[in-house]
């Protein structure tokens, strides 16, 4: 049922689904037998039966003649399905269908010369640009403008030169629009002609010119940029200012300087509206010039523009510093601003308040702390401590029950940036969260206790019921080195949670001596694989020497993390002992494990690779043998031949024999 002849005759059906059927039934023949029913059906009424006759033909790997066929399909003028087909066809090839194409270019056809110009840019390969590069000059201006488009797509920043002569020599606007486009997606910094500048004096290339200046340009150009923020369509005025701002973005420090004068010196009268004009955040590119363009003239009047763009995620971050430039002398004006602001307009005043320090909004951020905002009330809780407000302290008190967990994260930031200040006004505030019976209230005393350097709370807090409250107590111990408190650290060596028990492990670490070496010793027989590795860490920070029969006592029973550990620690030690350790590691079944201890002892260098190569060669574990050999190779070229050969010769795993083989062949 499957013969040609029954094949065809499903082709002719009127059912479509028959017809994509009959070419499914055509993979896998030869293409000399299958090639005209494809490409009749390449012309079908149905885009499903042309799509499938393109893959069944690109799935049978045509030769360079098929696809000089398929080419020929291009020259059909009554079906555009067909044609459409051909390209799609061959574009899916790729540049197995370089040849033929490059060939084609020089047919008498332009609309040929056309289709086969499009493929090329469909394929996108750099191996085309030599063949593009010869059709800017082709004598259609359709071709030739399909060229410069291509080559912009593609990307490879070495045309530019030729575009830009191009574009000097061929005076057709329709070429001069497609190659101003693709100079614009280029980002090759070269002089650009007077003849290309002046062309923004055309109303229909204003704008490919100033986008291909933001591309190629340098400094020299920003003149005739700054005339087209004035100009009378809006999208030159957006494209000249992305254009500005993308030559200002790559500039030098001091280049940056003398744009920024230059634009300054241009009438904020004339200027300043328009860009506030063009601002809109869902155009990205020219909403971040414009919020940055506005910071640097500082005029009072993109102050609400600046707070909407501090309101976008992708915004902020130079919206803030726009913000920040415009200085205290406009601080007044923003604070003004704050009554009838938006949420996240008054989220802004108060963040560049407190990133300014300016004291004079310290009566707006105590009237924030109150704001029925989430946002307002959390950047306000972070200026009063930048602003240093300890009278405010009751009041950001109250907020430590604030339902947001942000704006509870915010007060205890803010106090111990206030602890600094008002030592004991931020005692009481931390006495009475360790009162709390709210464990996160008490976790929170411990932050405030550790930034105050108070070490008799936190030794109280480490016998805290909730052991939340006891691992950050016995942390804050730690990061406070508080010597005195190793009796409390060892009694939380045995807590009955493990996470207080790796705090205790850490802050012993930190704050004892050898003294603690044998508690710590001891705690290797923790039940929990995190504890021991900690326990290790600790052990190796006090005493590096140390360490070594420690990690031995675990070692052979060791896997997963823990033996990661035992080796990490091993190559930190770096003694003869412990490489042979490592060694021993090299057994495991797991990769993992094998790959770190290769990693470790090819890092001890050359001369010990070289020293080892012949008895690691002939490790009876496949995957040992497999690592190590990608090890000998990078070893200096004559060595590393004479070991892989000697190993080639004695492995009798086939695929590790073939690696071998490989890689010597791979050695110049």
């Amino acid at each position: 049922m499957n013969s040609l002849s029954h094949i065809q005759n499903d082709l002719q059906s009127q059912d479509e689904e028959a017809r994509r059927g009959a070419l499914q039934n055509l993979r896998g023949r030869a293409l000399r037998e299958t090639r005209e029913l494809l490409f009749s059906a390449m012309g079908d009424a149905s885009w499903r039966v042309r799509k499938e006759a393109v893959d069944v033909f690109v799935a049978a790997n045509p030769d360079e003649d098929a696809i000089e066929s398929l080419l020929e399909l291009l020259r059909s003028q009554d079906n555009a399905g067909l044609r459409n087909s051909a390209a799609e066809a061959v574009a899916k090839l790729g540049t197995r269908g370089a040849a033929p194409l490059n060939r084609l270019l020089g047919d008498r056809d332009s609309d040929v010369r056309k289709f086969v110009i499009d493929v090329m840019g469909l394929i996108a390969s750099p191996e085309f640009v030599p063949a593009l590069l010869s059709s800017l000059h082709d004598p259609d201006v359709n071709v030739a403008s399909a060229a410069a488009e291509h080559l912009g797509n593609i990307g490879d920043t070495g045309t530019v030169p030729d575009l830009i002569s191009a574009v000097v020599d061929n005076d057709s606007v329709l070429f001069r629009f497609s190659a101003l486009a693709a100079l614009g997606k280029l980002t090759s910094h070269v002089p650009v002609p007077d003849e290309i500048i002046r062309l923004a004096d055309q109303d229909i290339l204003r704008k490919g010119v100033y986008e291909c200046l933001g591309s190629i340009g340098d400094e020299s150009v920003v003149p005739i940029l700054l005339q087209g923020f004035l100009s009378r369509q809006r999208s030159s005025r957006c494209a000249a200012v992305t254009a500005w701002y993308r030559i200002f973005s790559r500039s030098s420090a001091t280049s940056r300087q003398e744009l920024e004068d230059s634009l300054r010196r241009v009438p904020p009268d004339e200027v300043v509206p328009t860009l506030i004009d063009l601002f809109d955040r869902a155009e990205t590119p020219l909403a971040e010039a414009v919020t940055v363009l506005l910071g640097i003239i500082g005029d009072m009047r993109g102050a609400e523009t600046l707070l909407a763009a501090f309101a976008s995620e992708r915004l902020s971050g130079i919206a803030l510093a726009s913000l920040k430039r415009l200085g205290a002398r406009a601080m007044n004006a923003l604070i003004a601003l704050y009554p009838k602001a938006t949420e996240t307009a008054r989220c802004a005043i108060c963040t560049v308040v407190g990133e300014l320090a300016h004291r004079s909004g310290a009566d707006m951020i105590r009237e924030a702390l109150h704001d029925s905002s989430v946002l307002v009330r959390k950047a306000a809780v972070s200026a009063a401590g930048r602003l240093g407000l300890t009278d405010c302290i009751p009041d950001i008190a109250t907020l430590l029950d604030d339902t947001d967990a942000g704006v509870r994260n915010s007060v205890i930031a803010c106090f111990q940036r206030l602890a600094l200040i008002d030592r004991h006004a931020i005692q009481a505030v931390a006495r009475k969260l360790g009162e709390s019976d709210q464990p996160e209230q008490r976790r929170d005393a411990v932050i405030l206790h550790a930034a105050l350097g108070d070490g008799e709370p936190l030794t109280l807090l480490v016998k805290d019921a909730d052991p939340s409250v006891r691992q950050a107590a016995v942390a804050a111990i730690g990061k406070l080195r508080l010597s005195t408190a190793s009796g409390i650290l060892l009694i939380a060596l045995v807590d009955e949670d493990p996470e207080v028990r790796i705090a205790a492990v850490e802050a012993l670490g930190e704050v004892g001596g050898r003294d603690v070496l044998d508690h710590l010793n001891y705690a290797l027989k923790d039940e929990d694989i995190w504890v021991r590795c900690a326990v290790l860490r600790s052990i190796a920070h006090i005493d590096r020497p140390a360490s070594l029969p420690a990690i031995r006592s675990q070692f052979a029973h060791a896997d997963g993390l823990l033996m990661i550990t035992c080796l990490e620690l091993l190559e930190s030690i770096g003694s003869r002992a412990a490489m042979d350790l490592v060694e021993t590691a090299l057994d495991s079944r797991d990769k993992e494990i094998v790959t770190l201890a290769l990693s470790i002892l090819a890092r001890q260098g050359g001369e010990w690779v070289i020293a080892h190569a012949e008895r690691l060669m002939a490790h009876p574990n496949e995957a040992t043998r497999s690592g190590w050999s990608r090890i000998l190779a990078g070893l200096p070229a004559d060595q590393a031949r004479r070991l892989l050969s000697q190993a080639v010769q004695r492995e009798r795993n086939e695929q590790v024999k073939t690696q071998l083989q490989t890689l010597l062949e791979g050695i110049a």
